[in-house]
């Protein structure tokens, strides 16, 4: 099988053929600088944007990240939506940043999983490894910036992302880049337990974790989530929810 005028590896194009003729569309590839897939906006197939210029394993890597998304997306996982804020109405870039820290940072722990079973387990090792060194490297540029609640939460975020996926080495390293933040490290290593212990592997997990984020960071002032035709709005309708589904 090629993909964009690259062979792939009998394994990859196996279970490409397998996810692929579980979607309820076929996907088409198109040449990009970044990965992207367009999951509506074309009611004929799913149009998946990729750099071509990889080596066979990093692109096929890249193929299987975008496969695993279409099959979230069609299971029926939970979307993020911006509220109408002031802080939104201030800096929408930042917003729209924050919250997609908190969608794909749970989206992305069960695609990470299904990558590891497909046996792309490098794949994740480097990705955690590039954010790693940026986390390390933005301790000593800090400044101040975490008096604020939303940049708080943005490192906070990121870094309870990369823990989840961590070794002991990486904590340590993690633990003496930000001995001077224990805020950070105490909120980062309290989230990585609880997604730890709520993984997002369906549609009302995934929305159980969210909440729970968006919870322990405070921002329902920001976002809100929509599972199906249902939306949580507030701590309030989100206890409920996840009262409901864990009867």
């Amino acid at each position: 099988m090629e993909i964009l005028g690259v062979k792939i590896s009998e394994h990859a194009a196996e279970q490409v053929r397998t996810l692929c003729d579980s979607f309820s569309k076929p996907v088409k590839y198109f040449i990009s600088e970044s990965e992207r897939t367009d999951y509506s906006g074309d009611p004929t197939c799913y149009n998946v944007s990729l750099p071509s210029d990889l080596d066979r394993r990093t692109f096929e890597a890249n193929v299987f990240y975008e496969l695993l998304h279409i099959r979230q997306y069609e299971a029926g996982f939970p979307t993020l939506y911006n509220k109408d804020s002031i802080m939104f109405s201030k800096d929408g870039e930042f917003v729209n940043d924050l919250g997609s820290s908190i969608f794909f940072g749970v989206l992305d722990l069960d695609v990470f999983e299904r990558m590891r079973e497909l046996r792309y387990i490098d794949a994740v090792y480097r990705f955690v490894g590039s954010i790693f060194e940026s986390l390390v490297d933005y301790a000593s540029h800090i400044h101040g910036s975490l008096n604020d609640k939303y940049n708080f939460a943005h490192l906070v975020l990121d870094m309870s992302k990369i823990l989840y996926h961590a070794n002991p080495e990486l904590d340590k390293a993690i633990q003496e880049a930000y001995k001077d933040y224990p805020d950070v490290l105490e909120k980062a290593f309290a989230l990585r337990d609880l997604m730890h212990k709520n993984p997002p592997d369906a549609p009302v997990t995934a929305a159980v974790t969210m909440g729970i984020l968006i919870d322990e960071l405070d921002l329902w002032d920001l976002f809100y989530i929509k599972i199906r035709d249902e939306k949580i709005r507030t701590k309030t309708e989100f206890e409920a929810f996840a009262k409901s589904v864990a009867k």
